[in-house]
């Protein structure tokens, strides 16, 4: 992906964000991860901040969007934006997936299972990925905190 095209990853996700006042609006801490193959020096403290608009309440459905920054796990800076579905509900639990545009990574486009266990000001992002050939499989969370 060029810089270019990179470039316009934060409009977009100021386009996305714009809708009604039925979204909830969170801001994000990452974070930590765990990598299950040691066979690198994995960054696993992975600071940084985000901010997410949530339109499970409005007629977008189930669906988060999101964008921020954080050092990944490869020890990089990473700006990512993108979107979080997560149909399935038990409780203050909800399943699904992340799909993200990100910097910093062998490939730019991210598709990740997700979590998130949430209540009214406070939740935690998860996602766990296997492992796979050639990428080690990780467990990672932030912290989200809602803005009212």
């Amino acid at each position: 992906m060029t810089g270019r095209r990179l470039a316009i990853l934060p409009g977009l996700a100021a386009l996305a964000m714009l809708q009604p006042a039925l979204a909830a609006d969170w801001f994000v801490l990452s974070g930590v991860s765990h990598h299950f193959q040691q066979r690198r020096d994995w960054r696993e403290i992975n600071p940084g901040v985000g901010f997410e608009r949530d339109h499970r309440r409005g007629p977008l459905g189930p669906w988060t969007f999101s964008a921020g920054y954080l050092r990944n796990s490869y020890d990089r800076a990473s700006l990512y934006v993108g979107g979080r579905w997560t149909p399935l509900a038990i409780g203050p639990l909800r399943f699904g997936g992340f799909g993200l545009l990100a910097t910093g990574y062998p490939s730019p486009v991210l598709v990740l299972p997700a979590a998130v266990i949430e209540g009214r000001h406070f939740g935690v992002n998860v996602l766990a990925v296997p492992n796979l050939p050639g990428y080690s499989g990780y467990v990672g969370a932030q912290i989200r905190f809602a803005l009212e």
